[in-house]
């Protein structure tokens, strides 16, 4: 168990670490919950730029939170990389076609559950390692996708989890 610090100073730096956690985790649930919405959008390529764009949003949020520069030109080549390597969309997209061959009627169906899961949990899964990044200490220049990608994947799958509880 943590002990508090003696000091006021040690006190106030907790609760204002405590505060800015709450508010980056509430900032990603929103932008998480945003991006389910978008997951309806039935035509691909407008649904991955709300995507980017509600990334981008949620990216600088938390920046400004954690009190880190924010690099529009990083975010956009960080969220890209995300969407490449989960392939939400791509997923989505070829199992709603493998299934409209064998049940044409179940693949609207189908689509409009998966995508807003894959899309929330994409955005759930950024958030968290953004929120893990900057509390490290850590900047956009600093940041290494390659480096978070297994980390990033278990990340997805418990986004998925809390997307279908909601």
């Amino acid at each position: 168990m943590a002990t508090l610090p003696t000091t006021l100073d040690g006190t106030l730096e907790q609760v204002k670490h405590r505060d800015r956690t709450s508010q980056a985790k509430k900032t990603v649930r929103n932008h998480s919950i945003v991006n389910a919405a978008i997951g309806i959008v039935p035509i691909p390529p407008l649904g991955v730029a709300l995507i980017i764009g509600n990334g981008l949003k949620m990216l600088h949020k938390l920046s400004s939170i954690y009190g880190v520069k924010y690099r529009k030109d990083i975010g956009k080549s960080i969220i890209s990389s995300f969407l490449t390597g989960c392939g939400s969309f791509a997923i989505s997209g070829r199992l709603v076609w493998g299934l409209s061959t064998v049940l044409p009627v179940a693949a609207p169906v189908i689509g409009v559950v998966t995508r807003p899961i894959f899309a929330s949990a994409l955005m759930y899964a950024m958030g968290q390692l953004f929120i893990q990044h900057f509390e490290s200490g850590g900047t956009f220049l600093t940041f290494d996708p390659e480096k978070v990608r297994g980390h990033y994947a278990k990340l997805f799958e418990e986004g998925k989890e809390l997307a279908k509880a909601e």
